[in-house]
Order: structure tokens, then C-alpha cells, then sequence
């Protein structure tokens, strides 16, 4: 589980969880986060020298232009530039992932987009695909520039659109307004293009396989999945907690309310007493 509290111990853990998971690998990825004007990023050679066992004392941390403040700065990741240049130019932004997803990998070789096919990449990424930045040198100032222009078409697109793209024959770039979400972009991004080799491998051209998505849901449609929701319909008749019959949605069934009391009673006494 990552360590939301501990900036330092959430990059480790996510370094480890990118690299079980095939989504980068021995000879890259990085990861940063942003806490208010200071950077958190890990060492170079995370993945070489390290298959990402790394500890929270390597994390090295700088001000928002690179300038030090724990570690030094020559052993920062070298792709260091595209995630301060991304944190300069979205300051909603606190955590950018680089990683080396192999599915997503293929298509980017193939300098190919990645269409948002499943109900999941749908609700996570969007309506819009994955798209590839032009060929740069990695790790440069040009590759900085053109995923912050891919990430801001992305917002023209949709405001609201999650930040990640493909970078042909080398990786990923995901930042979010957390690490578990620039890691959830990398993850459900990978996974769909996992789905769409396996679909070709599977079904090919057979006129059979029907490939297309009959309903696109929207924003919205996908924001109802959040709201609770009665699991029962009224009438049902069964035994609760306390071995007591009842029927929900009857005015005897008023646990939810006994026990919304009691939580605040318990509440305010506890205040109380902190007060005295």
C-alpha cells in the first residue's frame, strides 16, 4: 500500500510496483512528486543497478527549478527535465510518472494511437486516445516540450482529461494530481493496449468479432458509479445484524438511522470531553 503520509516511502513503492508489473523495467522510468514548491524525485539507475529496491533516504529533493535542497542534483534521474517542465506548466499537477509499459511500448513503435476500448480506460482516461509525441532524444529539453504541448491539447480536448502519452520506441509520460493516479494512467492505459493486441491475436479480421463500442458513455454516466446505491428494493424481507426480522424500506427497518445517532452522539461526547 503506498504511503500517502510519507512522500519519500510512495515513490519506492510505486518504483517496485511499476517494475513487478511490467510497466517499466531495468533500464528506465522515474518517478516524481510535488509537495507545495518542492520536488521529490528518485536517483538515476533506479532500475539498473537497483531493479527498484531503492530506499526513501536516495529520493533526492530540489525547489521547482532543479535547485537542491536534499541530495545532489547530478544524481537525479536523467529525465528529470520533463517533470519539472510538466509541474512549470500545470500547477494542478503533484506527481509525473515515466515508465516503459511494454503493451503501450508496441504501439508506440508502431507510432500508432491507443483507442480508449474498455468501459474501464473509458471512465479512468476518457473518450480520447493515447497518442504519440514525435521521435526526440530522451530525456531532453525538446522531449519536455513536446509532451507538455501533447498535454495540453489533451486539456483543449477535455479540461478535465487525464495527462498521459506515448513517446515512440522509448516509453510513457502520466502526471496527476497524485502518484496513485499518475500510476492508475499507467496502468489502465497499458492494460488497454493490452487488449487491443490481444483482440487482434485472438479474433484478427474474422467478419464475425464484433469490434465496435455500441454505447459511449459519458462523463457523467460514468460519475454515477461513485453514488451509493440501495442494494435491496423495498419489501424485502430478511434477518439483520442483531437477529431481529425485518423488511427494508419499512418504517420499523430504522437501523441506518439508530445507528447515524449513535455515531453522533458518540461524536459530540468525544468533543466534549477533548474540549475540557
Amino acid at each position: 500500500m503506498v504511503d500517502t503520509k510519507n512522500i519519500r516511502a510512495s515513490i519506492c513503492k510505486i518504483g517496485k510496483l511499476l517494475y513487478d508489473r511490467d510497466l517499466t523495467d531495468s533500464s528506465g522510468g522515474n518517478i516524481s512528486v510535488r509537495d507545495g514548491n518542492y520536488i521529490y524525485i528518485n536517483p538515476r539507475r533506479a532500475g539498473h543497478d537497483f531493479q527498484w529496491e531503492i530506499d526513501e533516504d536516495t529520493i533526492i529533493v530540489t525547489d521547482i527549478c532543479k535547485m537542491p535542497v536534499i541530495g545532489e542534483v547530478n544524481r537525479i534521474s536523467r529525465e528529470a527535465a520533463t517533470h519539472y517542465y510538466i509541474y512549470q506548466n500545470f500547477p494542478e499537477i503533484n506527481s509525473v510518472i515515466h515508465g516503459h509499459p511494454f503493451y503501450m511500448m508496441a504501439f508506440g513503435a508502431a507510432h500508432m494511437d491507443i483507442p480508449p476500448i474498455s468501459e474501464g480506460t473509458r471512465a479512468v482516461l476518457g473518450n480520447f486516445p493515447v497518442t504519440n509525441v514525435p521521435e526526440v532524444v530522451p530525456g531532453s529539453i525538446e522531449q519536455a516540450e513536446e509532451i507538455v504541448k501533447n498535454f495540453k491539447k489533451r486539456r483543449e480536448l477535455d479540461p478535465g482529461c487525464p495527462l498521459i502519452c506515448n513517446i515512440p520506441f522509448h516509453g510513457t509520460f502520466a502526471a496527476g494530481e497524485t502518484i496513485n493516479d499518475a500510476f492508475l494512467y499507467t496502468e489502465v492505459a497499458n492494460n488497454c493496449a493490452k487488449i487491443l493486441i490481444y483482440r487482434q491475436s485472438m479474433f484478427g479480421n474474422d467478419p464475425k468479432a464484433d469490434f465496435e463500442v455500441h454505447k459511449h458513455f459519458t462523463k457523467e454516466d460514468f460519475k454515477t458509479i461513485e453514488v451509493s446505491k440501495d442494494v435491496c428494493t423495498p419489501g424485502y424481507a430478511y434477518t439483520d445484524v442483531f437477529g431481529r426480522k425485518t423488511v427494508f424500506g419499512s418504517s420499523g427497518s430504522s437501523i441506518g438511522t439508530e445507528f447515524s445517532d449513535i455515531s453522533k452522539r458518540v461524536t459530540e461526547e468525544v468533543l466534549r470531553q477533548l474540549k475540557k
